[in-house]
């Protein structure tokens, strides 16, 4: 987070010390709270996972790409084609 970020930890019930003066310092506006994330989400790289992002690193590095003009004009194409549905 940058600088400005502050991060305050709440128990969903009481209102966390110090939010009265975190308030008072910010200038008038809309604000947007957003939940922090826990440090582990949970989240684990599977071997089968890992072995296909390795894989795709490897394509990459071979030059078995697709350019981007040739993936836009495809999805492009797809779009216009469900336009004119």
């Amino acid at each position: 987070m940058g600088d400005a970020a502050k991060v305050i930890d709440w128990n969903g019930i009481d209102v966390p010390a110090g939010v009265g003066e975190l308030l008072a310092k910010l200038p008038p506006g809309r604000y947007r709270i957003a939940v922090v994330p826990e440090e582990n989400d949970g989240f684990e790289l599977t071997p089968e996972l890992e072995a296909k992002v390795e894989a795709g690193i490897a394509d990459i590095r071979a030059g078995r790409t697709v350019p981007w003009a040739t993936v836009k004009a495809e999805l492009d194409a797809r779009i216009g084609a469900h336009r004119t549905r």
